[in-house]
């Protein structure tokens, strides 16, 4: 079995100038944040980076309102390094806009589904409100799977695009 590089040796001078560019968007053309647990439904983008490889794909989410500032995220996905996989996870809110996100995934991936398993999942995130029922979320994560039965951490960033089924406030 070959040795695999860091990290770093993966993650290209592209790859990081579109992340940049990314952020640098995002922050500039949204302004308002609001926090507290919704009811969502959203769809989004991702950059993934692993010892594997860097990668991207989508996500399909939703967030079910279970106390005001604590709310329970399902979501599936096909991004790689993983072929695709469904998650479930906690969120809390711990300021206006911010949250943070703890879970499990069941992922499916490789060569005749050589790489299935559960992993776990954290995040951080930053929610960026364009109208009152869409919601932009900005939200940088951290997987841990095991791929050709190696422990393997995935790191990434996710912008997701939400739509609440109730009218929500706004932090200017």
């Amino acid at each position: 079995m070959k040795s695999s590089p860091g990290i770093a040796k993966h993650i290209t001078p592209l790859y990081q100038r579109s992340v940049l560019a990314f952020l640098i968007c995002t922050a500039f053309f949204c302004t308002h944040a609001y926090s507290q647990a919704k009811n969502s439904i959203g769809a989004g983008l991702a950059l993934n980076a692993s010892k594997e490889g860097s990668g991207y794909g989508g996500v399909l989410q939703g967030e079910i309102k279970l106390a005001k500032e604590f709310s329970m995220v399902p979501s599936i996905g096909i991004e790689t390094p993983y072929t695709g996989y469904f998650g479930l996870g906690g969120k809390y809110y711990i300021e206006p806009g911010f949250y943070i996100r703890l879970g499990a995934l069941a992922y499916l991936g490789g060569e005749e589904g050589s790489n299935n398993g559960i992993g776990a999942t954290a995040s951080g995130g930053y929610e960026l409100i364009s109208e009152q029922r869409s919601i932009l979320d900005l939200n940088l994560h951290g997987d841990f799977i095991r791929i050709n039965h190696q422990a393997t951490p995935i790191v990434g960033i996710r912008l997701t695009y939400n739509f609440s089924f109730s009218k929500q406030g706004r932090i200017q």
